[in-house]
This record gives structure tokens, sequence and C-alpha cells, in this order.
């Protein structure tokens, strides 16, 4: 087509030829558009792909995903903000800091590159840096929960209670559906030995987030903390049901077994969630001992 085109050009008289050139960059131009097009189409399905994985717990396919569509789209600041919470989860903290300075640097005002900024700290145990990311966010958003339970996961941190229950109930009366308020909220009250209280909001995270492996294994928790160690086996049994291979519902669910009295199994479920993550030795070395005694005698 091309080479035949080319041979009868030569043929064409000149009004005839500057008709016949407009045609062609008009063709052009429409194949560029259909091929832009296709390619925005195609950035936006990996950013919604990266989306899905992510929801998933699939971080490192998220991760390509999202690199992928910055790929097309290196000036978005919510890829980089989706790829720095990826790379939370895959605990490349210092990657997640860049690409939240990164989305700043380009849409200055986005509160949720702020509020990701905060949590790269936090991980990063630079609490003053954190809170100053995340009243960042709350000045350009007051209304983001997000940052307020980051917020009074801080204050508890620093033993100033009264204000992070205070954020908390704050961010429950914006968003009175969202399910991290009352997990954090629960996880708090349970602590200050309220356990009522907390059974109460953990009941709703669990109404609100049936899907979510982390309020069974914090329901759980507390109910173990009330010696309903039926129950508690339940919820982590539910967890593990959403995900096998959490070693905080297997560990839990050990601990639990050992108040029941049942030594074999609070062994083979700790031992368990030890091999899975080795890094809960630490905490969890004095239960596992005290199974192993009990179970001798």
């Amino acid at each position: 087509m091309t080479a035949e085109l080319s041979v009868n050009w030569l043929k064409l008289n000149p009004l005839k030829k500057y008709h016949t050139m407009i045609h062609i960059t008009k063709y052009l131009l429409l194949c560029l558009f259909i091929t832009g097009l296709a390619a925005a189409q195609d950035a936006e399905g990996l950013y919604t792909q990266g989306e899905e994985y992510f929801s998933q717990g699939r971080f490192a396919d998220a991760h390509f995903s999202f690199s992928k569509y910055i790929e097309y789209n290196p000036d978005s600041a919510k890829g980089y903000i989706s790829r720095g919470n990826t790379y939370i989860f895959l605990k490349k903290i210092k990657d997640a800091l860049s690409d939240f300075d990164k989305a700043i640097s380009i849409d200055p005002k986005n509160y949720k590159a702020h509020s990701g900024r905060g949590t790269a700290y936090i991980y990063m145990q630079d609490g003053a840096e954190a809170l100053k990311s995340y009243n960042k966010a709350l000045e350009l958003n007051p209304n983001d929960v997000v940052s307020m339970n980051s917020i009074a996961v801080i204050y508890y941190g620093e033993g100033k209670t009264a204000e992070a229950l205070g954020w908390l109930d704050k961010a429950i009366k914006i968003q009175p559906d969202n399910v991290d308020s009352y997990k954090n909220r629960g996880s708090m009250r349970l602590f200050n030995g309220d356990t009522t209280g907390a059974l109460d909001d953990l009941n709703k995270a669990v109404e609100l987030g049936p899907n979510r492996v982390d309020v069974y294994n914090t329901r759980g928790a507390i109910f173990r903390e009330m010696s309903r160690y039926d129950e508690a086996i339940a919820d982590f049994q539910k967890a593990l049901e959403l995900d096998q291979f959490s070693a905080e519902a297997l560990c839990r669910m050990g601990i639990a077994y050992l108040y029941k009295g049942d030594y074999d199994a609070a062994i083979i479920n700790i031992e368990k969630g030890l091999n899975i993550d080795p890094s809960l030795k630490e905490t969890m070395s004095k239960y596992l001992e005290e199974a192993r005694e009990k179970n001798r005698k």
C-alpha cells in the first residue's frame, strides 16, 4: 500500500497532491489519536489492576501494575501515592517516602500524599515528622479519617490516651462506617481494661468488614482476655479461613489454647505461626515455653 502510494504520488497534479497530502495527514493524526487513546486506556487498566491486586494483598503484583502505570503517566500523583502505599506493605519504607514526596511535588495539595508520607515516617519511627504530615493532610482535608486514626495511634503510643480516643470518636462521627476507627478504638479500650466497650467496637468492625483478617484477630484477642476461649478460637479460625498464612492468627490461637489448657494445640499453632513469621519469636517464646513445660507435666 505504501509503495503503491509513493509511485502514484508522482502522477498527481499539484492540486491533487495537496488534497491527497491533507487526507494522509488527517489519517496519520487519527492513527496517532487512536494509539494515544488506547495507551491511555491501557494505563488506566493497569491502575485498576493494581488496585485489585492491592485489595487482594498481592502487593508485589500491585507494585508492578502501578509502576507500569507511572511509565505511561510520569506526572500522575495518584500513581506515586498508590505505589507508595504498596511499598509500605512491601516494607520498602524509603522507597515509599520517595514516592509520596514525588506525589507532593506534583500535587502539593493532595492530602493523600501527605497522609502517606506520615505513614512512612511512622515506620521510620519519626513520630514528630509523621504528625507534621498528618496535620498537613487534615489542613487540606479536615475529614481525612485515615490521618485521624494515625494521629490517634501516635498519641496512644505516647501515653495520651484521652487525646487518642478523642480523635477516634471524631473519626467515627465523620465516617460512621470506617472499620479502622472501630478496630483502633476497640484495641485501645481493651488495653485500658474496658473489655465491654472494646467488644462493642469490634463487633461493629466485624459487621462493617466481615472479610478483614485483622478485625477477627483483634476481636479474638478481646474474647481471650474475657476468658471466652472458644469464641476467641472461632475468630482466629475465621481469620485463617481468610488468610491461611496469618502468623498472628496462629500465634494468638495458640495462646487461647494455652489458657484453655490444650497444650498440644497451643504448641502446634504457635510453632506454625513462628515458621511463617520468625520475627514474632521474641514475643511468643514465653508462651511456647510455658505450653511445652505444662505439656511435660
